[in-house]
């Protein structure tokens, strides 16, 4: 998907990771450990919080 935003939109993904504090996108692990964090037993006490996993976008 984002292969073809870049096609479609030539260097998009360097704007957008020039952006980012970590000056990279995400890597799909990245992603799936968070949520698996939040479906595990670890994770039992979070309650009514937005856990932001963007790099430091919104920092």
């Amino acid at each position: 998907m984002v292969r073809a935003w870049n096609d479609e939109s030539p260097g998009i993904v360097e704007r957008l990771n020039a952006q980012t504090p970590l000056r990279r996108s995400a890597d799909p692990d990245e992603i799936a450990q968070a949520a698996a964090w939040l479906l595990s037993d670890r994770s039992s006490y979070v309650t009514g919080t937005v856990l932001r996993v963007d790099g430091g976008a919104r920092a």
